[in-house]
């Protein structure tokens, strides 16, 4: 009978384990883009996210958005490997992704999740730090109050889910911004003018 030495053994054994120790370095999976939890394995073991206060914080530069009007989203703290991000509307059953992205920095890439470019993740497991700037781009249709939303990974074994921004409004929200007024009301408004002034003659 065969003898088998002890690379035989070690060497397929080893080969295995790789995809469950280093994870998903080229990008979140496609599993992972309603509940936002990556599924990082450790010898065969789910990873848990981490149950902490999140170190990082989504920064957004605008607290309101109008369509097509890029707003820029950085992730502020110490540098990370992994990231996955979108925008949802806020206190919201609905997961499907708001607007798309744009632009995306070094070592990360736009990927479909209900529509193209509805989301970003990284594409390597190379640093990413405050540098690497995100770019929004907000629908053509209002949708409501909305936040950005992103899972960070410090390093394959911990990470922390769904971390949102501050809420980004719809200018048609209020809030004192541009509301203007439709052709027709302006319309409405002269003509309801024009009768004041003839009746005071």
């Amino acid at each position: 009978m065969e003898r088998w030495n002890v690379c035989q053994i070690f060497i397929p054994l080893f080969m295995i384990s790789i995809p469950c120790v280093l994870g998903y370095g080229s990008g979140a999976p496609s599993s992972a883009f309603e509940t936002m939890t990556p599924g990082h394995l450790n010898g065969g073991a789910n990873l848990e996210p981490q149950s902490s206060e999140s170190p990082y914080t989504i920064d957004v530069n605008a607290t309101t958005y109008e369509q097509g009007k890029p707003i820029e989203v950085t992730v502020k703290g110490a540098g990370y490997k992994g990231i996955l991000m979108q925008a949802r509307k806020k206190d919201s059953d609905d997961v499907t992704p708001v607007g798309t992205w744009t632009n995306p920095p070094n070592n990360t890439q736009l990927v479909e999740c209900e529509a193209p470019d509805d989301a970003l993740t990284h594409e390597n497991d190379a640093n990413k730090d405050e540098g690497s700037v995100y770019t929004w781009i907000p629908p053509d249709d209002i949708a409501g109050i909305v936040e950005i939303i992103a899972t960070v990974a410090e390093t394959h074994d911990i990470y922390w889910v769904k971390i949102p921004s501050s809420e980004i409004s719809p200018v048609e929200d209020g809030s004192g911004a541009e509301m203007g007024a439709s052709p027709s009301m302006l319309l409405m408004v002269a003509v309801f003018i024009g009768y004041l002034i003839s009746n005071r003659k």
